[in-house]
């Protein structure tokens, strides 16, 4: 695995509890944690950079944006 780092996740509007549930579920499965936020807002959250690509293949999130790198992981 990759460094962990701290990642912006963005929610597409129509997300609803069964989509939280899910996102919080698959988080904790790839070992990453919610450093700030309440979903659906924007969370920032703590992961490891290879497994946000997981995460922002979700349909319900929108992007997944590096705090600490330039860069965004397409969702």
């Amino acid at each position: 695995m990759d460094d962990e780092g701290v990642f912006r996740v963005q929610f597409s509007p129509l997300s609803g509890a069964r989509e939280q549930d899910d996102f919080y579920r698959r988080l904790k499965e790839l070992g990453g944690m919610v450093v700030y936020g309440v979903y659906p807002a924007p969370l920032v959250i703590g992961i490891a950079a290879d497994a946000t690509a997981r995460l922002a293949e979700l349909p319900y999130v929108e992007t997944v944006e590096s705090v600490t790198d330039d860069y965004a992981v397409g969702g």
